[in-house]
């Protein structure tokens, strides 16, 4: 997952609105969205690779998406998969303090992973949990971004997508996933001089800079939406060919 844009107490109707795209190599194999086999509760797409998820929801209405953070520095090739962190919040014990037992569990086993920003919650409240910080933080009401680096800084795709979501948002009285997916297809590219610089070049930067990435080995996979209302959440999940047209849309409904 590489960029992430969340909307928080900003429409009447839907008090929660994430939008989402993952970007990964077209060679690594994944599954679309579903109720898993073995974890009945989770409804997530699935790494084959490593077992794990990029972005999921469980029945009780909780949710999380992870993003890499770029950092070479700290990268170690005998991490383990940053998709587990998804699944083990998705999978976590909720009869009581199990937020409070999460962030136990980031304080003592995250140097087990390579860096990494995870966005977790539900209705009542969204936490993210970022490299740089490696503490726990509650979002605020507002439209925020995430994406490889730090959480809400103004990379140009972070940015420009926070702006067309709020105008988006601001504007219209029902939410629409057509238009949503709209906003996460956005390839526009972002000039060389707004870019950020970190560490892997400039042209492979400026291929980055747009929220939707196409390349020729890796781009955006899947765009997923997910949408809370106060009696149900509507999810959509859209997957793309290399060219980046949509293969399969699939929709699920929630009720809380």
């Amino acid at each position: 997952m590489c960029i992430l844009f969340i909307a928080i107490a900003q429409h009447p109707d839907y008090p929660l609105i994430v939008a989402a795209n993952r970007d990964e190599y077209y060679a690594r194999p994944s599954e679309q969205m579903h109720f898993w086999q073995d974890h009945s509760e989770v409804l997530a797409g699935r790494d084959k690779q490593a077992g794990g998820t990029w972005l999921g929801i469980n029945r009780n209405g909780q949710f999380a998406a992870v993003t890499n953070f770029r950092d070479r520095l700290h990268y170690r090739k005998d991490a383990r998969s940053r998709g587990e962190l998804v699944t083990r919040f998705l999978t976590g014990d909720y009869r009581q303090n199990h937020i409070r037992q999460f962030h136990r569990f980031l304080d003592s086993q995250h140097g087990y992973y390579n860096p990494f920003n995870l966005l977790y919650g539900d209705l009542q409240s969204v936490w993210a949990w970022s490299h740089v910080e490696t503490t726990p933080a509650q979002l605020s009401p507002g439209f925020h971004s995430v994406s490889n680096g730090p959480i809400d800084q103004p990379w140009p795709k972070m940015s420009r997508g926070v702006e067309k979501l709020t105008q988006y948002i601001q504007k219209t009285d029902q939410i629409n996933s057509d238009e949503l997916l709209e906003i996460m297809r956005d390839s526009t590219q972002a000039d060389l001089s707004l870019l950020p610089d970190t560490g892997i070049g400039s042209d492979r930067e400026r291929q980055l800079s747009s929220i939707f990435v196409r390349s020729n080995d890796y781009g955006t996979r899947t765009t997923s939406l997910l949408r809370f209302s106060d009696t149900r959440i509507d999810i959509t999940e859209c997957n793309y060919s290399t060219s980046g047209t949509p293969t399969s849309l699939v929709d699920f409904t929630l009720t809380q």
